[in-house]
């Protein structure tokens, strides 16, 4: 795939934001559509996916945040990463440059699933058990 080239929400790698416009923008049906096998996503604000969760300590949602920061930084497009109560996480993507959701999005959220390894909270897991199916399936989700 060349930079030039648009990346389908199945995809395993992000294309450079400078080649997308606002024709790459998905429609609120094709992210609801992502979503159904990306449970612990969520829309936010109408132009933007969301993930949250609680991590065990303070040093495990740092190591989930860093590890984001790495994929993040090795695909060239960036999260909004937030940090509250030392140890509440809300990873927040959409394609800065177009306002919305774009497959980029959908695939950095892929990676970070399959990627990151999370320590979740016990007590935040136990009431949020899709999230340990989540993990493991986000990399053959969409990719057929």
């Amino acid at each position: 795939m060349t930079e030039t080239q648009s990346c389908t929400p199945a995809s395993k790698k992000c294309v450079s934001c400078e080649s997308l416009d606002k024709s790459h923008l998905l429609s609120s049906e094709e992210v609801q559509a992502e979503l159904t096998n990306m449970k612990t996503w969520k829309v936010k604000d109408g132009s933007k996916i969301s993930r949250f969760y609680t991590a065990r300590n303070f040093q495990r949602a740092m190591d989930s945040i860093v590890a984001i920061g790495n994929i993040a930084e090795r695909e060239n497009h960036h999260p909004d990463v937030h940090l509250t109560g030392y140890r509440n996480v809300e990873i927040i993507l959409f394609t800065h440059s177009l306002g919305g959701i774009s497959a980029n999005d959908i695939a950095l959220a892929r990676m970070i699933d399959a990627e990151v390894e999370f320590d979740y909270s016990p007590k935040w897991l136990k009431s949020h058990p899709e999230a340990k199916k989540n993990d493991a399936q986000s990399l053959t989700i969409g990719t057929t």
